[in-house]
């Protein structure tokens, strides 16, 4: 197999398969691309696959920014089965027989509702949030239960796409943070007969959706014909869902420098107030920052909330009269300090 070359910044998509962790898909790329940094957004259990998001070197930087995103799934629910993980992978708790339940599609429909909107999850024993600074899953393996707190997560979208027991086919749009094996466990509850979670696809997650995605076979094939460095998404078009604001060198130096630039000739609408916007070179749309405008007593002012040397900004930009001029000014005003 090649290997990629470094310095390569940007955001790809991986069809994660089922019966792998979510870091040994990095590892698989870590093994192609070496000396890169490498990242990923929202883990998925080994049973699940679909949408993986995998940033490159300055795109690392892009979680804060990229987590939040809607999430959206494909979920098989089997009913009348109980198991400690909440998913099929667990040892069974309890099995009854789901003739002895009302699941019509009224009764479904009448309890999945109750799962919409803002609502309190327990997070499973079987998860990676940490205790004293061990994951809980170490915990449950050991038999040790600990309190947990409820957590808010909330439920855009939910429908049963189809109803036949002990099968439950259902379509989920949620927020981050949100255990889809937990909401099994709890409207298997609701029911009455219990369920757990049998299949799992997650098929977008924020700007990414599933259509993008690589199978780790077409990562290892695009990457021998030498087509793979055209599947990645630069920095700016995985921000693509931000604002552009494009800026000359001077003030991309600037910026990429923590320092707050005046947007000189950007038009003065109240609507530019208090917005975040992604900042991109004029020339080459490199991202230089990710920024906040705001409204000053010199007109709008751009403040950078986060830099990339995603372009060529670890230099100083030639120094052009309109640079000096400002430099000149710059000095004057501090009276030549």
């Amino acid at each position: 197999m090649r290997r990629f070359a470094r310095g390569v910044n940007g955001v790809f998509v991986v069809d994660k398969p089922q019966g792998i962790t979510s870091y040994d898909v990095v590892r698989t790329v870590k093994r192609v691309m070496p000396g890169v940094k490498i990242g990923y957004l929202g883990t998925l259990d080994p049973l699940a696959t679909g949408v993986l998001p995998i940033l490159l070197g300055e795109g690392t930087k892009l979680v804060p920014y990229l987590e939040a995103g809607t999430k959206t799934y494909e979920a098989d629910l089997h009913l009348g089965v109980t198991t400690d993980t909440q998913d099929r992978e667990g040892r069974i708790l309890q099995s009854v027989d789901v003739g002895d339940y009302d699941l019509s599609p009224q009764k479904v429909e009448a309890v999945i509702q109750q799962f919409k909107g803002r609502i309190m999850q327990l997070p499973p024993m079987y998860s990676a949030l940490k205790q004293n600074g061990e994951p809980l899953y170490k915990l449950a393996r050991r038999g040790e239960a600990v309190q947990r707190a409820p957590r808010e997560v909330e439920i855009y979208e939910l429908q049963a796409t189809e109803i036949a027991p002990p099968s439950l086919h259902l379509h989920i749009e949620c927020s981050k943070g949100t255990y889809i094996r937990t909401m099994a466990h709890d409207i298997g509850e609701q029911l009455g007969c219990g369920a757990h979670l049998a299949e799992l696809r997650r098929i977008r997650s924020g700007p990414f959706c599933l259509e993008d995605a690589l199978t780790l076979d077409d990562i290892e094939r695009l990457l021998n014909t030498g087509e793979l460095q055209g599947r990645i998404l630069t920095l700016s078009q995985a921000m693509g869902f931000l604002p552009a604001v494009e800026v000359g060198d001077a003030d991309a130096f600037h910026v990429h420098n923590g320092q707050t630039v005046i947007l000189e000739d950007l038009p003065h609408r109240s609507e530019e107030n208090e917005r975040v916007v992604r900042v991109l070179t004029k020339k080459g749309g490199g991202l230089v920052a990710v920024g906040g405008i705001q409204r000053g007593k010199e007109g709008l002012m751009l403040k950078p909330l986060r830099v990339f040397h995603d372009a060529l900004f670890t230099k100083a930009p030639p120094c052009d009269k309109d640079m000096i001029d400002k430099m000149t000014r710059t000095i004057a005003d501090q009276g030549g300090r």
